[in-house]
């Protein structure tokens, strides 16, 4: 005749469950702490650039056409040809008000060191805190 044999130290399992929901909500815990916690970048700024080309005077103009007013240390890319220049919007900006900023209806302009006629031409802005391109557009199709 066989005899069952109960362990008295054996965890029921009830017991087993409400340890396993225990653990679950405590991580569920832990994790929302980090993730609702977690500091983000600022946003990009909402922007509506406009570029052009001045032919007869060889500059470049990017309009601000509305918007966020944006700081003077962004980030301007022009690439004429197969050379590319590179400047803040502080440098190239035709501050209006004489507030630093670059405001609806204020140009940046670029005075090319030479003719750009037939050349390929791309203007870049970039924002560097939040690390976005603001613009990115070729001006004229040309050679390189």
């Amino acid at each position: 005749m066989l005899k069952k044999l109960h362990s008295k130290h054996a965890v029921s399992e009830v017991i087993g469950v409400i340890l396993l929901l225990g653990i679950t909500i405590t991580l569920f815990v832990i994790l929302n702490q980090y993730v609702f916690h977690f500091s983000l970048n600022s946003s990009s700024p909402t922007v509506n650039l406009v570029g052009t080309i001045d032919k007869t005077n060889d500059i470049i103009n990017i309009k601000h056409n509305g918007g966020d007013s944006l700081e003077g240390s962004l980030n301007v890319l022009i690439e004429i040809g197969s050379s590319t220049y590179q400047n803040t919007s502080g440098d190239l900006l035709l501050d209006r008000n004489a507030d630093s900023k670059w405001n609806f209806g204020e140009t940046l302009q670029f005075h090319s060191p030479g003719p750009i006629m037939n050349k390929y031409i791309r203007a870049t802005v970039v924002d560097p805190e939040t690390n976005t391109i603001l613009l990115s557009v070729v001006l004229q199709q040309g050679a390189r």
